[in-house]
């Protein structure tokens, strides 16, 4: 009101006033820009270097021609899961492979074992508390999700030999599923500060972290339905499933940095990696570093409609589905619904309060889809949509299109 009792004049003043403000503005943006660019050129062949020097190393040793890397090792702690995988590995002979492997790059492994979830989060402590400067953790995403909550705020970094089943870290991250290309990488040291998401709800006090995903409905069924397919818990899925089909949507209302959307939804995944669940690329342009969550709200979607988006994002493909981006997301429903963080089922809720952290974690990566800045030089790893799409396309089919073709 008060700018429409402005002279045309004063109105043209302030137009030409704020148009330069603009211009100069632009400019400086352009500037930091452009040095932005030269610095990441910088640090991508700095990269190649490392990895160049690495290569020259460690080959020597991986081929039994040299004792020894000059009596220096960097010393690490080794936490392995015997049981990630698919159950038919000899743990013995798997474990031998990573410790040698790591010593051949340059890493004195102090093993511990998993025996249990909260054993492996007091190890992580311990490492931390006592100054250790990494943590390679041999295992599946649930364990190093576990080691990672952990480490969050501290100056240990972690390191990734994935031998999972999912492995979505790994892939989201870059790290190679290749066991001495995985131990490699963790030689290079090649670092990257990414964010974790946290998770409180209104019923629990506990704050939990995850690395993935979290949310609220279905999301937090088809958790509990991944979990069942992964750790081969059969007796679980008939009760998952009948679950994920027999919900009917409600109304949830989401609140994205003070943005309210209400939807007639009975999902509301929120990313910080593009991958959850068995290999879904839930959240293809989801980065791991940018200090965002995306949030998907499945608004008005029936079974048929869900199966179709999630067929699709297991295929790489995006159907359009509206996507936002928050720093802080609080979703309210009238009923509890379940919810659920990374594949952790967190029982139900009527309130659930999502935040990001952002540069929470000091991570060894590698040229990943899930980092705004890859490690371009890191060794192979299976990272692009294409062959994510083609790896994951099995496990989609059977985990989602199976179980409902009898009711469609």
């Amino acid at each position: 009101m008060k700018s429409a009792k402005r002279s045309p004049g004063a109105i043209l003043k302030s137009l030409r006033r704020n148009q330069r403000k603009h211009e100069t503005m632009l400019g400086r943006v352009e500037k930091a820009a452009a040095r932005l660019d030269r610095r990441r050129i910088k640090l991508h062949a700095l990269e190649a270097r490392i990895a160049d020097l690495e290569r020259r190393m460690a080959d020597p040793h991986r081929n039994g021609n040299s004792p020894s890397r000059g009596g220096v090792l960097e010393p690490a702690r080794l936490i392995f899961n015997p049981t990630s995988g698919t159950g038919n590995e000899d743990n013995a002979a798997r474990l031998s492979t990573i410790v040698q492997s790591l010593r051949a790059h340059g890493i004195d492994a102090q093993i511990a074992l998993k025996t249990s979830g909260k054993a492996t989060r007091a190890l992580a402590r311990e490492a931390v508390r006592s100054g250790h400067p990494l943590v390679v953790v041999a295992a599946g995403d649930g364990t190093i999700e576990e080691v990672a909550s952990e480490l969050v705020g501290s100056t240990t970094t972690l390191g990734i030999v994935p031998i999972g089943t999912n492995n979505n870290l790994a892939r989201s991250l870059g790290v190679p599923l290749d066991i001495d290309d995985a131990c490699a990488l963790i030689a290079m040291g090649t670092t990257r500060h990414i964010d974790a998401g946290r998770v409180v709800s209104s019923e629990h006090l506990d704050v939990e972290y995850f690395l993935e995903g979290a949310g609220v409905g279905l999301s937090a069924i088809a958790a509990l339905a991944g979990q069942a397919l992964e750790k081969r818990r059969w007796r679980l899925m008939p009760r998952a499933f009948r679950r994920f089909f027999e919900a009917a949507p409600g109304t949830i209302r989401v609140e994205m940095d003070g943005t309210a959307i209400e939807a007639s939804s009975h999902i509301v995944t929120v990313s910080n990696a593009p991958l959850m669940g068995n290999n879904l690329l839930i959240a293809p342009d989801a980065k791991m570093d940018d200090g965002w969550l995306d949030v998907a709200i499945y608004d008005g979607m029936g079974n048929a409609s869900l199966i179709r988006h999630f067929m699709s994002a297991a295929g790489g493909k995006s159907d359009e589905l509206k996507t936002y981006r928050a720093r802080h997301v609080r979703i309210t429903s009238q009923e509890p619904v379940p919810a659920n963080s990374d594949k952790d089922a967190a029982g139900q809720q009527r309130v659930v309060e999502i935040e990001i952290v952002p540069r929470a974690l000091s991570v060894i990566v590698g040229n990943g889809i899930g980092l705004s800045l890859p490690m371009e030089s890191a060794p192979r790893a299976v990272n692009t949509v294409a062959e994510l799409a083609s790896h994951t396309k099995g496990s989609a089919e059977a985990a989602i299109a199976g179980p409902v073709e009898p009711g469609l």
